[in-house]
C-alpha cells in the first residue's frame, strides 16, 4: 500500500514540475533576448569594417576610445546603457557627435581627422544594427526642440 502513496506522490511531484518547465520555457521563448553591448566584440567588428583609408590611419586602440566617448556622450543625452530610455525621444545629431568627439580628442591630445570619427559611427551604428540594439526609426517631431 505504502508503494502506490509513493508512486502517486512521484507522479504528482513530476507533473508540477513539468508543467512549471514547461510555461516557463514558453514565457521565455516568447521574449526576445535584449542585445548586449560588448565592447571588445564592438570594437573588433567595427575595425575590421572600416574603409582602408581609414583603418590605414587609426588603430583598434584608438575605434576603442572613439567608441567608449560616444557611448560616454549618449549617456550624458539620456541613453541609458541597461534600460533605453525613459519613453522619451533621444535626438542623436551625428554631426554634433563628430564635433564634440572631435573636441575630445584635442583634449586628450589625440589627432584624429572629423572622417575618421565618422567612420567610427558609422561602423558603431551598423554594429547596433547588427546586434538588434536598434528598432525602427521613430518619426521625427516637427520641431526637434519638443523632444
Amino acid at each position: 500500500m505504502i508503494w502506490i502513496a509513493v508512486v502517486v506522490g512521484a507522479v504528482l511531484v513530476f507533473v508540477i514540475a513539468a508543467v512549471a518547465v514547461g510555461r516557463e520555457t514558453h514565457r521565455l521563448d516568447a521574449v526576445a533576448p535584449a542585445p548586449t553591448l560588448d565592447l571588445y566584440d564592438a570594437v573588433d567588428w567595427i575595425a575590421d569594417r572600416l574603409p582602408p583609408e581609414i583603418s590605414a590611419h587609426i588603430t583598434y586602440a584608438d575605434v576603442r576610445d572613439i567608441v567608449t566617448w560616444h557611448l560616454e556622450e549618449m549617456q550624458q543625452r539620456g541613453v541609458e546603457p541597461t534600460t533605453g530610455t525613459d519613453g522619451s525621444l533621444v535626438i542623436v545629431d551625428d554631426e554634433r557627435s563628430v564635433e564634440s568627439l572631435a573636441l575630445r580628442a584635442v583634449e586628450e591630445g589625440r589627432d584624429f581627422d572629423p572622417r575618421h570619427i565618422r567612420a567610427v559611427l558609422d561602423g558603431e551604428l551598423a554594429y547596433f544594427e547588427a546586434i538588434g540594439a536598434i528598432g525602427p526609426l521613430a518619426d521625427a517631431p516637427d520641431d526637434p526642440s519638443d523632444a
